[in-house]
């Protein structure tokens, strides 16, 4: 029996002889679920045409964090970690889909043997000592009939995705965090300003208060007094120059600078009244603008091609080789045609009795997606309530600063009092001081409630994807 015959008489029944077994599969969130969720809370902001920009921090309008953050992520050692393993992750994908093409191979050999007298050889090669010479190209190929190398190919595709989009994510949290402690900063040096104003005007309370005494109008409490409210400025003082210095730190380690980046750092400037821009359509597409939901996305579906491969297993499949080589034991006759050794083989490989062993892998891929597919609607469903809690916070948080305004006026408008009964004659300077100190305390705490509307402004849009979409990642595959 020729090959052909063999063919087409063995390989029609081998072929219909795979049986893959039943699985179940999780099936992940849809979109329209959670758009048509969110889309219950859009009450809660008001939507624009503006998009939310990748490189948001610089409404703030500070040169200095601009250039922090550009240097932090060009030359942070996290993100440089990242991105190394995303030029794995493509080295991968090339390794794999070059099986996708025939093997050729070279090799050649010098071998130096003497030949038994008493083995299958008779003289003169018996008991002769002579040099081999080999030289060969050889040829392999796999046939993919059921896409298995396709499905590999798919997987690690999606891993490199996933592995993308971690960097993405990370230079989101990364740019947040250095922008919340800048931030902060910003505002302890404001409150810092405040307390230095305070404790001038302390300073000139103990002086008047001093001169009373000396007259004999008051005894020594009130200025005990005072001074004891000096010594807690003082402390409060140092509490933010102690907090100053952390956040200078924690800026070095966050954007990977040497310790000695602290004593360059200069007070930050930023501009007041930033506001984040809310566009709707940010909103209603939350899938495709959030890093961390894009990488357990890609893991998925780099989990579901796994199961395509497991599947493959189950049935047959041919793989071709061949060889030209030349042997001989003169080197002058190395590449006559006497000396040729050409050969070519087929061979099958048909899956038929493995104890369970292609049966465990398939089922090991499936809860290894369905474990993913879980993985990824949890974080979906986070991400959905962050965002509808972090405007809701927002929305309170307006309404106290709202209410606290009011407080500001009405201790505004007494402070106006007090100065008008001084220039009447109808108090000394005293109460006028301390209603200017009552308002300066009140500053701090509008410097305190605009330091939490930054904040949230901040995770809202670390929450929103920090103007991430996936759909710059043009090679996805699903």
């Amino acid at each position: 029996m020729d090959y052909r015959s063999f063919l087409f008489t063995v390989l029609p029944a081998l072929f219909f002889l795979g049986c893959v077994p039943a699985i179940q599969k999780a099936s992940p969130i849809q979109e329209s679920v959670i758009t048509n969720d969110l889309e219950k809370k859009l009450d809660l902001f008001t939507s624009n045409d503006t998009r939310l920009v990748r490189e948001w921090w610089k409404n703030f309008g500070d040169k200095q964090l601009d250039s922090l953050i550009e240097e932090a992520l060009s030359s942070a050692p996290s993100i440089q970690s990242l991105e190394a393993r995303y030029a794995q992750a493509n080295t991968v994908i090339e390794s794999v889909q070059s099986r996708n093409l025939p093997h050729l191979s070279a090799d050649a050999s010098v071998l130096r043997e003497r030949f038994s007298e008493n083995h299958i050889f008779p003289a003169p090669l018996g008991g002769s000592t002579n040099n081999q010479y080999q030289p060969q190209l050889s040829f392999n190929y796999d046939f993919d009939f059921w896409n298995a190398r396709s499905s590999r190919i798919l997987a690690a595709q999606n891993t490199a995705l996933s592995q993308r989009a971690t960097i993405e994510a990370t230079k989101i949290a990364l740019t947040s965090a250095m922008c919340e402690t800048y931030l902060s900063w910003n505002y302890d040096e404001q409150k810092l300003r405040v307390l230095n104003t305070i404790e001038q005007t302390t300073d000139e309370e103990i002086k008047i208060l001093n001169k009373q005494h000396k007259i004999g109008l008051i005894d020594g409490t009130a200025i005990n007094d005072k001074k004891s409210s000096l010594a807690q400025l003082k402390q409060r003082q140092e509490v933010l120059k102690r907090s100053i210095e952390g956040k200078k730190e924690a800026l070095c380690v966050l954007g990977g600078f040497l310790p000695s980046r602290v004593d360059v750092l200069r007070v930050p400037h930023i501009r007041e009244g930033f506001n984040l821009p809310l566009p709707k359509e940010i909103m209603l597409n939350l899938i495709a603008h959030r890093p961390d939901v894009a990488i357990v996305k890609y893991m998925a579906l780099s989990k579901s091609h796994t199961i395509e491969e497991a599947k493959a297993q189950f049935y047959p499949n041919i793989s071709l080789s061949g060889l030209i080589g030349f042997t001989s034991f003169s080197w002058t006759k190395l590449i006559d045609r006497s000396s040729y050794t050409p050969s070519t083989g087929i061979a099958l490989s048909l899956p038929l009795l493995d104890w369970g062993m292609r049966n465990a892998n398939l089922q090991n891929s499936v809860s290894d997606y369905n474990a993913s597919v879980f993985e990824y609607n949890g974080v979906v469903i986070k991400a959905a309530n962050e965002i509808v809690m972090l405007l809701a916070q927002s929305k309170h948080l307006e309404l106290q600063r709202q209410l606290h305004e009011e407080e500001l006026e009405a201790k505004k408008a007494n402070s106006a009092i007090a100065y008008k009964k001084r220039l009447l004659g109808l108090s000394n300077k005293l109460p006028y001081l301390e209603a200017q100190k009552i308002i300066e305390e009140a500053y701090i705490e509008t410097l305190s409630l605009n330091e939490t509307k930054t904040t949230l402004q901040i995770h809202l849009i670390k929450a929103l994807g920090g103007g991430y979409t996936d759909n710059e990642d043009t090679n996805a595959s699903h």
